[in-house]
């Protein structure tokens, strides 16, 4: 039963297939998935709609979300992964850097002009007033 040759070609190529499976899972599926919830929780705290005054609650939420996310950028996020944030724009060690600058803020102007920071190094879209953004297939606006 065990010196059947199409068995052990069978096995061995599900081992190898189980194994791909856990390498790809582990180093690439989950931490962009992380990196997503990271970007999702922290436009939850700072992205348009949100009340000028960050309260203390959130504060601290910002923090541990920035050694989140300094943790993942420099850690576990796959480099390919990284060249396609550099490709989009997006800039998650210039984010922590801002959140960071932004916590430790208490002038209103400047709280403002630190959330748009962050907004931009992790690419979420802030509708500034009389801005208005391009759909897809309109042509670009050049006024």
């Amino acid at each position: 039963m065990f010196s059947d040759p199409v068995l052990i070609g069978g096995v061995l190529a599900g081992l190898a297939m189980g194994s791909f499976g856990y390498v790809l899972f582990r180093f690439a599926w989950r931490p962009t998935r992380r990196y997503g919830r990271l970007k999702k929780q922290i436009k939850a705290i700072v992205g348009p709609g949100r009340p000028d005054e960050v309260p203390a609650a959130d504060r601290d939420r910002l923090r541990q979300l920035a050694v989140d996310l300094h943790a993942l950028t420099t850690d576990e996020l796959p480099h390919w992964f990284q060249l396609s944030l550099q490709r989009r724009g997006e800039s998650p060690g210039e984010a922590v850097r801002q959140i960071q600058s932004l916590v430790n803020c208490r002038d209103q102007a400047a709280l403002a002009k630190r959330r748009q920071a962050v907004c931009r190094s992790l690419g979420i879209i802030t509708d500034a007033p009389g801005h208005r953004q391009q759909g897809p297939g309109q042509p670009l606006n050049r006024t």
